[in-house]
């Protein structure tokens, strides 16, 4: 149809700013468009006009539509295709234009500040029910499913005996960090077309990469959620994980300030869909101390740090892990719940001996 405009949609369940969110989210951020203009069908290393580069389209509350502007038309020449790729926040992330011998690319860097991490969702442009790949005018409204090219860690501890009712022995969590040898990226390059990242094997996180404290009157803090303990003069910045018995205690913010829902932290991927190949490529360092009251403002106090191995397969990309620490007097044990699409899960068992 000649003169017929392009028009936008989206389909996704997403999380943005380290916290659960939906599509509503989505709609307060925007996506940015790139598309290219082809005769015949889109190929990587075939001709291609640039028809959108870093298009705002933004959701009207008004009108219920995902709007841009100016408005674009369908091309009306024989056998003329376009194709989209979309991606969001805008901010944070630089999106490449495509030429005859790439796709386009976004580059994203984690940011400094654990709390100030955002989840970054991009189309899938090969989707099976939501193709926008070699579109005419007969497509229609060309809509977008997102997916997630981030990995996403949780972290939850809980002790391996009951002690909630034992009023004078409790179990503190003082800090946790991440162990590796050039294998968690700070910074990446995503292929919009294939959605794999780049291998980049110069920016890394430190290592150890301690994750830091949530400071309700800072955002320029963690998500840890480490307080001064109040118990038998004890008062070190910690997790009290005993009052939960054998349910674990989660380690991360929960409903921050002026948030109502969860912190999780959201890193780059190893190996895009395959996660880490062996067993401690990442390891997890946890230090926690186990108080005995003495009296009512004394205690003897037992200060243990733990390095254990995290399984093969972990920091997949469009996973959710949640890491389950087990603490008992002599020793941590490990599980790993993996979500591989924010779905299904899967368990594994490490124990520290």
């Amino acid at each position: 149809e000649v003169n017929k405009p392009i028009g936008f949609d989206t389909y996704a369940s997403v999380q943005t700013r380290g916290i659960e969110a939906d599509i509503e989210l989505l709609k307060g951020d925007g996506i940015g468009v790139m598309a290219y203009q082809t005769t015949g069908d889109y190929s990587t290393t075939g001709a291609k006009s640039e028809f959108m580069n870093k298009e705002s389209v933004d959701w009207n509350n008004t009108t219920s539509k995902w709007e841009y502007a100016p408005v674009k038309f369908w091309p009306a020449g024989t056998n003329e295709k376009v194709s989209f790729f979309a991606y969001s926040p805008p901010y944070d992330i630089t999106p490449t234009s495509a030429d005859a011998s790439n796709n386009p690319k976004i580059a994203y860097t984690l940011r400094d500040y654990q709390y100030q991490m955002i989840d970054i969702v991009v189309s899938n442009p090969e989707d099976a029910t939501n193709n926008t790949m070699n579109m005419t005018s007969a497509s229609g409204t060309v809509k977008f499913k997102f997916m997630h090219p981030l990995t996403r860690v949780d972290m939850v501890a809980k002790t391996g005996t009951d002690i909630s009712k034992n009023s004078a022995t409790k179990v503190f969590i003082t800090g946790v960090s991440l162990i590796h040898t050039s294998k968690l990226n700070k910074k990446g390059t995503l292929d919009m077309k294939t959605l794999t990242w780049a291998d980049n094997t110069t920016d890394y996180l430190a290592s150890p990469y301690a994750l830091t404290a949530y400071d309700n009157q800072n955002n320029e803090c963690g998500i840890l959620n480490l307080t001064a303990a109040n118990f038998a003069g004890y008062t070190t910045s910690s997790i009290d994980i005993s009052a939960g018995g054998t349910t674990a205690t989660s380690l991360f913010i929960k409903k921050a300030s002026g948030q109502n829902t969860d912190e999780f932290l959201f890193l780059l991927p190893v190996n895009n869909g395959t996660g880490t190949a062996n067993a401690g490529d990442v390891k997890v360092k946890i230090a926690y101390d186990i108080v005995n009251k003495t009296s009512d403002t004394t205690h003897a106090k037992s200060s243990v740090e733990k390095t254990v191995d995290l399984p093969a397969g972990v920091f997949k990309k469009g996973s959710a892990h949640k890491f389950i620490f087990t603490i008992g007097l002599n020793a941590i044990t490990f599980d790993v719940n993996t979500d591989a699409s924010w779905g299904a899960e899967t368990d594994n068992s490490i124990t520290v001996q």
